[in-house]
């Protein structure tokens, strides 16, 4: 498991509140019950999004999933690399595959490609939230 390739534990709560509901191997876990500290398990596959534990809870879906997820809701994120004064970085923009339009340009500056991404999903969860109301 590499934790780059999963949202964070954050980003799995927007995801959940935005109704995400898909199986995944793994899920976010309070470990300590009088604790904020989560962390990741590994478990068999499973939408762990549902609030009928003691122990709070919520699926770790992978960016792909994410990303994929939000296509299915007529989002795509985009992530682009440039090169700014010989070092790589990454920005995302979040476009509507409804009649392709831009939503949200760029401004997401990271150096790692996953970083940009997790942005790109975050900014798309807000625009569905404030689409919303």
């Amino acid at each position: 498991m590499n934790p780059e390739d999963y949202v964070s534990y954050p980003l799995a709560l927007a995801l959940k509140k935005a109704g995400f509901d898909w199986e995944c191997g793994h899920y976010w876990y309070k470990v300590y019950t009088n604790s904020d500290e989560m962390s990741m398990r590994q478990a068999s596959a499973d939408d762990f999004n549902n609030d009928d534990w003691d122990v709070p809870h919520c699926s770790a879906p992978t960016l792909w999933q994410a990303q994929k997820w939000l296509r299915e809701k007529g989002i795509a994120v985009s992530v682009q690399a440039s090169e700014i004064q010989g070092e790589l970085w990454y920005s995302a923009d979040i476009i509507s595959t409804k009649g392709i339009s831009e939503l949200v340009d760029g401004g997401f500056d990271y150096m790692a490609y996953e970083s940009a991404l997790s942005a790109g999903i975050a900014a798309a969860l807000d625009f569905l939230y404030n689409e919303k109301e």
